[in-house]
């Protein structure tokens, strides 16, 4: 055994001693993958955001780890289910305790959206940058990524505070080009500024801040060269339901 091992054969070899499935299963799942995150934090660094790039790139180590104990536990219970119920059990109760004590070690708690709210501050970062740029698309695709469709999920997630508390006040601030890509990252930053900032009261309120990030995805679609809302059925279908078909002229 080599004397210092990858984060992700260390991993492995917890995930063996807890679950007993083959070490080689083990680390297939471990095997690092560039999610959306990861994507994003590469963007951020290309564009000198490099403070931001870090806290991200870390924040996607921890959930990742998080996902793959609770992935492990799926494994054996897809295994064990109808053989050995006890067994599956135990050792899903040891997987997510194991997840959660990756998620607490670093300050969020378990099945927090802070640890989603701090990736998406992330994002806004990079489209108030994508915004004092000509042509700021990739920054703007890359945040894009980040968020799910499904508004209502985004509401709750945009109006979590993190770890530490970070505002989106900067967004009334943002100046650059008029270019239409340019235009739309900043629009795109301000709707978000706006939903997080909608208290967390009642369906109203969730409704309403999803509808405002239904906005951001719109001028951040258009911000990244697409389609407004492309790929985003849950997206267009809250638009035509609970918005009248129609973007907030702001």
């Amino acid at each position: 055994m080599p004397k210092k091992q990858s984060r992700a054969a260390q991993l492995a070899r917890q995930i063996r001693a807890v679950t007993g499935l083959p070490y080689t299963r083990c680390l297939k799942l471990c095997e690092p993958s560039e999610g959306s995150w990861a994507r994003l934090a590469h963007e951020l660094r290309a564009a000198g955001l490099i403070e931001a790039a870090d806290h991200l790139l870390a924040v996607d180590a921890v959930t990742t780890e998080a996902s793959t104990w609770f992935e492990a536990g799926g494994q054996i219970e897809g295994l064990f289910y109808y053989t050995d119920n006890k067994r599956v059990q135990r050792t899903y109760d040891a997987c997510s305790d194991a997840a959660d004590a990756a998620l607490t070690r670093v300050g969020f708690d378990r099945h927090s959206r802070d640890s989603d709210a701090e990736a998406y501050h992330a994002a806004f970062l990079a489209l108030s940058k994508a915004g004092t740029l000509p042509d700021g698309r990739t920054l703007a695709r890359a945040a894009l990524e980040v968020f799910a469709d499904d508004p209502t999920w985004c509401s709750d997630v945009v109006r979590s505070r993190g770890r530490a508390p970070f505002t989106y006040d900067t967004a009334a601030r943002l100046t650059g080009p008029g270019t239409p890509i340019a235009v739309a990252a900043r629009k795109a930053a301000r709707a978000m500024a706006h939903a997080a900032v909608v208290p967390f009261k009642g369906d109203e309120e969730w409704y309403e801040a999803a509808g405002m990030m239904v906005e951001m995805m719109w001028h951040a679609s258009e911000a990244a060269g697409l389609s407004p809302l492309e790929g985003r059925p849950n997206c267009q279908d809250h638009l035509r339901n609970f918005m009248d078909g129609e973007i907030p002229q702001r």
